[in-house]
């Protein structure tokens, strides 16, 4: 029956979608293009809130929405916050300020964090006692920007999410948490409803909703549940090593961190968009935006098929881990190498 839940959240997604976009003019729920922004004309951002009907509605015919007690809150407070930045926008301070209750939130109604973590390359964990809670919220709102800032393509972060979430269901149905697959994949379903209207196509040039603040932080959010879920567990058979949870959201968490590390090193402010992301760089390189969005796309399901592989096969955590933490360097001098290469080739 599964697959008819699936079905059911990708219908009610994709139908939502449609609907809710003739409404987003009158809701001030409309992105408007500017010198950042260059995607021609106005364009409704509520496919996260579609993503969100079709979600949660799927859960419930799956008799699943009660499983998801501990996130419904933080949910719902990340929700509303994006929304009214999508109608308003706030401030960037008072977004991260929400961010962290939110995780807070989060971490309490789960009762998971980070009380050890591996360490890169060798065997054993680093047992982090006082600091586990701060560095679980900490955590938690990095791959909530990470998502948020991403979302700077058609169907770049739809297609993120929708690799994560299908990655952290396969980890789950392999721990035996079919409780977590089934929402796992109904969040997947979801965001393919979504990407019918949000990804390029033959037959569609352009995006034609956005997911907007409200859909990325809550999705966002919902994400980082299922991570807590599955590698925080109590039951060590069915636990998924951290570094296997967290490897299908490398992509935008390495972006990120790279984008703001180098944004500091030039001395701007971390957190100012900009055009300096991963994608944007393959469009300074000669890349069409769909290529672009296939090639992100092809390395956040091949970081996540490699780490999945390589713990099904015992590769020890530390050591997957290290190559992770390997990669984001090399991208960090990639990245950096490469802008400078273009700016050259410009002078």
């Amino acid at each position: 029956m599964t697959w008819l839940y699936c079905l059911s959240a990708f219908v009610i997604s994709a139908v939502a979608c449609l609907l809710l976009a003739r409404c987003a003019p009158g809701l001030r729920l409309v992105d408007m293009p500017d010198e950042r922004k260059r995607h021609g004309a106005p364009v409704p951002v509520v496919g996260g809130i579609g993503v969100l009907l079709g979600f949660l509605l799927a859960l419930v015919i799956a008799g699943q929405l009660p499983s998801l007690e501990t996130a419904v809150g933080p949910m719902i407070l990340l929700f509303v916050t994006g929304l009214v930045d999508d109608a308003r926008n706030l401030s960037a301070r008072l977004k991260l300020v929400i961010q962290i209750i939110a995780a807070w939130w989060l971490v309490y109604g789960t009762g998971a964090a980070l009380y050890a973590i591996p360490i890169p390359f060798v065997t054993g964990h680093i047992n982090l006692a006082w600091a586990a809670v701060p560095l679980t919220v900490l955590m938690i709102v990095a791959v909530l920007n990470a998502i948020n800032m991403i979302d700077g393509l058609d169907g770049l972060a739809g297609g993120c999410i929708t690799v994560a979430s299908a990655a952290l269901g396969l980890a789950a149905a392999f721990a035996g948490r079919s409780d977590l697959a089934v929402i796992a994949a109904l969040l997947c379903a979801a965001v393919l409803g979504f990407l019918l209207w949000n990804a390029r196509f033959p037959w569609q040039s352009r995006a034609r909703v956005f997911m907007g603040d409200a859909g990325a932080l809550a999705l966002g959010l919902l994400l980082c549940w299922l991570v807590l879920k599955l590698s925080l567990t109590y039951v060590p058979q069915q636990r998924v090593p951290l570094t296997v949870a967290l490897a299908p959201l490398a992509v935008p968490v390495i972006d990120m961190v790279v984008v703001a590390f180098w944004r500091a090193a030039e001395g701007r402010n971390p957190m100012k968009a900009d055009r300096g992301h991963s994608h944007h760089l393959l469009l300074e390189m000669g890349m069409s935006p769909v290529k672009a969005v296939r090639v992100i796309w092809a390395m956040a399901i091949g970081i996540a098929g490699v780490t999945f592989t390589a713990w099904q096969l015992g590769v020890q955590e530390g050591r997957l881990l290290g190559v992770l933490v390997l990669g984001a360097l090399v991208h960090l001098i990639w990245f950096r190498l490469s802008w400078l290469a273009l700016r050259r080739s410009k002078v």
